[in-house]
């Protein structure tokens, strides 16, 4: 009962605020653990920090308001978000504005890997 009631505030509170949901995942497409910084600006102004590694082959999905603006934060972005500082203000671009489902690769976005190879 509980579990139904839950549902049913996530379907008002979406409902309420007109917020289409989108997924976007991250697959380690190298051959070394990747750590995977994001930061994260919902459109209703909420922002926050998803930190985690991923060893190779893992996937790790999100599911997010569409429109969500999604920066790859390297670690010095990472540390001046973690303190508290708004990234926008630094003039950086996300690198994503969601808007559908999305699965990247973090191979195809280039980053600095600090090392890490690509798996054959």
């Amino acid at each position: 009962m509980k579990a139904i009631a839950t549902i049913a505030g996530l379907f008002l509170q979406v409902a309420a605020y007109g917020q289409q949901s989108a997924s976007i995942s991250f697959k380690n497409d190298y051959a070394d653990v990747y750590h995977l910084s994001l930061i994260i600006y919902t459109p209703d102004g909420q922002n926050q920090t998803r930190v985690s590694n991923l060893n190779p082959g893992d996937t790790k999905a999100y599911s997010l308001p569409v429109g969500s603006e999604i920066y790859v934060a390297d670690n010095k972005q990472e540390a001046f978000a973690m303190k508290g500082n708004d990234i926008k203000a630094t003039g950086l671009k996300p690198r994503f504005v969601l808007a559908a489902d999305e699965r990247i690769s973090l191979t195809s976005l280039a980053l600095n890997t600090g090392g890490a190879k690509k798996k054959d």
